[in-house]
């Protein structure tokens, strides 16, 4: 029965070797996103309700601004700016699903993220031992579940505070704010893409630690 649930790539040195790195991935990831939000919430908070999560004052930080908003004749420019802006996000990414009551909302969100767990790691499980770019990404978008997670458990909100917005050649974009965990979340979906892209033969291992190409 045991044997069922055994990661089978861990039974060879270079799977050992990416199990401990993709923990440090994780850890590394779900600890900045936690870090980084609790800093925002300490020094971009300005007011919040004593009952009412949805109403509270903030400050914005200027970063950084490549280009000119605006122009000598007041027109708009060409740029891209980056700031800290925070914000509270009751819902799913940008701000689905917000508005649904909490009786339903919050066990909704719940299920979501354990059933995403649990097909992360059983993709973890079954994935070829050369499928390297895949299982990054499979672990930065388990990083970046459990960092929201996390928020929902403590605060019943996620916060999010980093805010892009950009006018470049015709397009402006006042980009949706976001997290660290997000952050984890796409580049995890960029990494799967890329390596679905490469179409690599896969290469399995046996849980004697024997290892089988594909035909």
């Amino acid at each position: 029965m045991l044997k069922n649930i055994r990661f089978p790539f861990l039974s060879t040195r270079i799977g050992k070797l990416m199990f401990l790195a993709l923990t440090l991935v994780f850890l590394g990831s779900v600890g900045l996103d936690q870090v980084s939000k609790r800093h925002a919430h300490g020094t971009l908070l300005t007011w919040e309700h004593e009952t009412n999560k949805r109403q509270f004052r903030t400050d914005s930080y200027h970063v950084f601004t490549l280009g000119e908003v605006r122009t000598e004749d007041n027109q708009r420019g060409e740029y891209f700016r980056f700031k800290f802006q925070y914000q509270r996000n009751t819902g799913a990414a940008f701000s689905m699903l917000a508005d649904l009551d909490d009786t339903y909302r919050v066990p909704f969100f719940y299920a979501v993220t354990l059933i995403a767990i649990f097909f992360v790691s059983y993709y973890l499980k079954t994935l070829p031992l050369n499928y390297h770019v895949t299982r990054l990404g499979l672990v930065l978008i388990l990083s970046g579940a459990i960092g929201n997670f996390l928020d929902r458990v403590v605060f019943g909100y996620v916060i999010d505070f980093l805010d892009v917005d950009w006018n470049l050649f015709g397009w402006h974009h006042d980009f949706a704010v976001f997290n660290i965990a997000d952050v984890a979340i796409n580049l995890g979906i960029i990494c799967f893409i890329i390596e679905s892209l490469l179409r690599k033969k896969p290469v399995e291992v046996t849980l004697q630690g024997e290892l089988i190409a594909s035909k």
